[in-house]
């Protein structure tokens, strides 16, 4: 069959199928076996960046939209492609770059009554701006979870977590253990190197605090300049050897800010919890008692000489069983600055 009259017959396909063409919302066009734009609505214009003259008067699909289909192979599935996918050739010889987008092409062969193809009819969406509003919602998902100094999770964040798994904890009967820092004398570098100082110290301990921890173990900023990190599968053992670790590596880094060297110590509180112990305690219930024994070692340490790590089961205990606090060395820590900065 000669183009021409194959082309005459795509026209006549073109005019019985013309109120279809109107339900389409995606942008479309008709090509005919030289893959030249033969029909086409209003959306394909938006997506070229082209008039409708200028659209007829360059004519080739390849030209107006960067990929490459022939009429007898066109896609029974649908084709993603990204990059610089709108990309026209103009015909003076210069090209015009569209911004990055990513498009979604669909198409089917047109057959005569004959049998034999004759065209193809090519739906096209711009999927760049659904992967936009997908990016800023993730961006705003990130937001509502991550602290935006430090990068490390929120509070609210890491206590729904910690509840989730301690709750992992309770039906498998393994161990997990919760570790809470604070910056010693916080409120000192502040007063003495300035707030941008102190936030970049918080972000210095945070980010360090991440790199020593595993990739199953989560960081959070519990508030100010404290923080609590969630081991799982750990035991009271190795809860110890975590902690020490990360209070020698801060101990022994050189943090500065402003060329003025700014001497940085942590203390820190582990308390370690094995699923089945106080079987049927409610998770919530339960997350509440560990971190507040986890802060009560916390405060131990930091009453009994701070830079220093303490478990809260190595807390020696009353008759009554209530932990014994040692007075601090320096007699200025009382219960009523456990939840300040020192």
């Amino acid at each position: 069959m000669a183009n021409e009259d194959k082309n005459q017959k795509l026209t006549a396909w073109v005019e019985k199928h013309r109120g279809l063409f109107e339900l389409f919302l995606d942008a479309f066009c008709v090509v005919n076996s030289d893959l030249n734009v033969i029909e086409f609505n209003e959306a394909f214009m938006e997506l070229t960046g082209e008039s409708y003259r200028k659209v007829i008067k360059i004519g080739s699909f390849a030209k107006l939209v960067d990929t490459e289909l022939g009429i007898e192979n066109c896609p029974s599935a649908q084709i993603v492609r990204s990059g610089n996918a709108l990309r026209l050739d103009e015909l003076n010889g210069s090209t015009k770059a569209y911004p990055t987008a990513k498009l979604i092409l669909g198409g089917v062969p047109i057959m005569s009554d004959e049998g034999e193809v004759i065209g193809a009819l090519m739906t096209i969406r711009n999927v760049s701006a659904e992967s936009e509003l997908q990016k800023k919602y993730d961006e705003r998902k990130k937001e509502s979870i991550i602290d935006g100094l430090t990068q490390l999770y929120n509070k609210s964040y890491s206590e729904a977590m910690l509840q989730r798994l301690v709750k992992t904890a309770i039906r498998s009967g393994n161990w997990i253990s919760i570790m809470m820092c604070d910056i010693d004398h916080f409120k000192k570098v502040n007063d003495t190197y300035g707030h941008q100082a102190g936030d970049h110290i918080l972000s210095t301990v945070a980010q360090t605090l991440k790199g020593v921890s595993r990739d199953t173990d989560l960081v959070g900023r519990f508030g100010g300049e404290e923080f609590m990190c969630i081991l799982t599968g750990t035991d009271p053992e190795g809860a110890k050897i975590f902690a020490e670790r990360f209070r020698a590596r801060v101990e022994s880094s050189v943090m500065s800010f402003d060329s003025k060297k700014i001497p940085v110590t942590v203390s820190l509180g582990t308390c370690t919890f094995k699923g089945e112990w106080k079987d049927g305690v409610d998770a919530p219930q339960l997350v509440k008692e560990l971190v507040s024994r986890a802060d009560t070692a916390l405060y131990f340490a930091k009453a009994n000489g701070r830079n220093r790590a303490i478990a809260y089961e190595a807390i020696p205990k009353a008759a009554d069983g209530k932990t014994v606090e040692k007075p601090p060395k320096d007699g200025k820590d009382s219960k009523d600055t456990k939840k300040k900065a020192a």
